[in-house]
C-alpha cells in the first residue's frame, strides 16, 4: 500500500519529510498555495502536476495538495514532448501512470509514440493536468523544473486493472467532421461547426450561447468521437473561436461525432461501475487511483460528492484511501493496448 498524506501547504510538506530522501509524487489543486521554488530545498526527489482539483479519501479539494510516497524501484521520467522517441529513451517493461499537459496540441502524436515504445500487456492510465482558466502553462514538474508541452511518467510494478466509465448518451448525430485541424473543429456537415452545435444545443437545452458564458452551457454537451469498434471517445469543447470549436484533445478531419447529453443519475453511477469493474480483477487490492474530468465535477455540482461518496463505498476496505484528481482529460489504454485520451470521463484504476 502506497503511504500518502493530505497536506495543504508546502509546510506540512517539508514537516512530514524534513529529513526524507524518498521519491515523492506529488498532486496539487490549483487553488493551493503551491510554491514551486521551493521543492530545490527537498533532500530527495519529487515530481507532480497541478490540476483543478485533487481528491483524497471521499472528498474533493481545490486548495490542498496530495503526496504520495512512490517505491525506490519507481522509474520517473518528465519530458517535453518535442523529441521524445527520437531521444533513445527506454521504458521498462511495466504499467506506467503518466500525465500530460491537457491543453497541449501534442498529445495525440505523444501517445501514438508512448504506445510503440510499449508493450501490448503494459497497463496505462492518467490524465491531463492544467487549471480551469484554459490557459496553457508549465503545469508538469520535478524539483529542478516546471514545463507545459509535455509528460510526466511514473513506471513500476503496480499490476493495475484499469476501467473507463462515461453513460453519456447520443442526441444528435452522425455528424462528419469536414474541417478541423488539431484541438480546433472548423466544420461539421460544411457548416461552420460553432452553427451546427448551436442548433442542437439550444433547441436541447431552451438556453442561448448569447446568453451565457460558453463553457457554462457546452459542458453539458460533449461530442463522441465514434471509434471503429462503435465506442465513443468524448470531446470536451472549451470555448469558440468565432465559427469554430476549440476541445480538449485532436480530432482529424472525416472523423464521425455526435452531440452528447447525460441524466445525471447515469453520469452519478459510472464511476461506480469502473470502480467495481477494476477492482474485481484484483485478488490483492492495496491501492485504488481516481482520474475524473473536472467539467463532469462542473457538470455534477453539488452532487459530485456522491460520486467520489459511491466509490468509496464500492471499495469496500477502511484502510484503503481513495487518491486521485480531477483532470484536464483522461488517459487508459483498455481497447487492445491502443491508448486513448478521452474527456467527461472517469478512469479508476485498482492495483
Amino acid at each position: 500500500m502506497l503511504k500518502n498524506y493530505l497536506i495543504f501547504t508546502l509546510d506540512d510538506f517539508f514537516h512530514i519529510f524534513q529529513k526524507s530522501s524518498k521519491k515523492i509524487l506529488l498532486l496539487v489543486a490549483e487553488g493551493s498555495s503551491f510554491d514551486h521554488g521551493r521543492l530545490a530545498e527537498y533532500g530527495g526527489e519529487v515530481y507532480g502536476a497541478i490540476f483543478p482539483q485533487v481528491i483524497y479519501g471521499d472528498k474533493h479539494y481545490r486548495d490542498a495538495m496530495v503526496a504520495i510516497e512512490l517505491k525506490e524501484s519507481a522509474n520517473v521520467i518528465l519530458t517535453g514532448f518535442e523529441g521524445f522517441g527520437r531521444s533513445g529513451m527506454v521504458l521498462d517493461d511495466s504499467d506506467m501512470l503518466v500525465f500530460v499537459d491537457g491543453l497541449s496540441s501534442g498529445i495525440t502524436d505523444f501517445l501514438e509514440t508512448l504506445y510503440a515504445l510499449t508493450g501490448i500487456t503494459d497497463t496505462i492510465m492518467g490524465g491531463g493536468a492544467g487549471r480551469l482558466t484554459f490557459k496553457q502553462e508549465p503545469v508538469l514538474f520535478s524539483k529542478h523544473e516546471i514545463i507545459q508541452d509535455g509528460a510526466l511518467i511514473i513506471t513500476d510494478s503496480w499490476h493495475f486493472s484499469v476501467a473507463v466509465s462515461d453513460f453519456w448518451e447520443k442526441i444528435s448525430g452522425p455528424h462528419i467532421v469536414t474541417d478541423a485541424e488539431k484541438l480546433e473543429l472548423h466544420a461539421l456537415d460544411y457548416r461552420d461547426a460553432f452553427d451546427v452545435y448551436r442548433e442542437v444545443v439550444e433547441k436541447d437545452s431552451g438556453k442561448r450561447f448569447d446568453q451565457v458564458d460558453f463553457f457554462e452551457l457546452s459542458k453539458f454537451y460533449p461530442f463522441g468521437l465514434s471509434r471503429i469498434n462503435g465506442e465513443l471517445v468524448v470531446r470536451d469543447p472549451i470555448y469558440r473561436k468565432d465559427g469554430s470549436l476549440v476541445l480538449v484533445g485532436d480530432i482529424e478531419k472525416n472523423s464521425v461525432v455526435y452531440i452528447l447529453n447525460g441524466e445525471k443519475e447515469k453520469l452519478l453511477n459510472a464511476a461506480c461501475y469502473a470502480t467495481e469493474q477494476a477492482i474485481s480483477e484484483q485478488d490483492n487490492l492495496q491501492n485504488v487511483f481516481m482520474i475524473d474530468c473536472i467539467s463532469r465535477a462542473l457538470v455534477l455540482g453539488s452532487d459530485f460528492s456522491r460520486e467520489i461518496g459511491g466509490v468509496v463505498s464500492s471499495i469496500r476496505n477502511d484502510q484503503i484511501t481513495l487518491l486521485g484528481v480531477l483532470s484536464v482529460g483522461e488517459i487508459a489504454n483498455i481497447n487492445e493496448g491502443y491508448i486513448d485520451f478521452y474527456n467527461k470521463t472517469c478512469v479508476i484504476g485498482a492495483f
